[in-house]
């Protein structure tokens, strides 16, 4: 006679092994699309992960469920090495500086993936990603601003109110202008994460006001 007890732990075991399925084909399929690209299809996925359509439908019933599984892996990923960045920096522009060779690198890295995760921006993971982006952006902000003696109460507290949220879209059309320039014309990953904070600090001044320090370099 099989027992409650029984029942539930077959139970668990089930739902750990699904569970583990389901992160090995999430896995598998951010190597197919870095090779195949962010428009690949259902079944040339499935084909390069060496299983069959049927198997994907089984686990994320269609493809924007697996661009949600694949999105959740990734930005949670990304947010890690955000916050890291936060954390390492030795004032609020070498954090920032941080977080964007961080963000940068990422792209670099995985260009398919990150298509493939952002292509939709209604996904709640995605606006989720650079919600948390614009958090960690406007705690830097708030540090850079309470070091700076003529920003006065009502100027800081206007700057909070919109700069990070009108940063985090300056950031991403920026990076990802970068990322699709041709290698040859466009500046280095370094270059490009210190001109884009020179901008986010300094408007259009030259970068060369840019604060450096030994561990800003990655």
């Amino acid at each position: 006679m099989k027992t409650e007890s029984n029942d539930d732990g077959r139970s668990r075991r089930w739902d750990a092994h699904r569970a583990a399925r389901r992160r090995e084909l999430v896995k598998t399929a951010i190597g197919a699309i870095d090779e195949l690209g962010p428009q690949a299809s259902m079944e040339d996925i499935a084909s390069a992960a060496g299983t069959s359509k049927s198997v994907f439908y089984r686990y994320f019933e269609d493809k924007a469920g697996l661009q949600e599984a694949v999105a959740d892996r990734v930005l949670r990923r990304v947010r890690r090495e955000l916050v890291a960045a936060v954390e390492d920096g030795e004032h609020a522009l070498d954090a920032l500086r941080r977080m964007l060779g961080a963000y940068l690198q990422l792209i670099e890295r995985s260009p398919n993936t990150y298509a493939f995760v952002t292509q939709d921006f209604s996904s709640d993971e995605i606006r989720g990603f650079f919600k948390t982006v614009t958090e960690l952006m406007s705690q830097s902000l708030a540090d850079v601003l309470g070091e700076a003696e003529k920003t006065s109460p009502s100027e800081r507290e206007a700057v909070l109110a919109y700069w990070p949220h009108a940063s985090v879209g300056l950031i991403r059309s920026a990076a990802e202008t970068w990322l699709y320039s041709p290698p040859a014309a466009r500046p280095s990953l370094a270059e490009m994460r210190d001109l884009i904070t020179g901008w986010l600090a300094y408007g259009l001044a030259p970068s060369a006001s840019l604060p450096t320090s030994p561990s800003s370099h990655r």
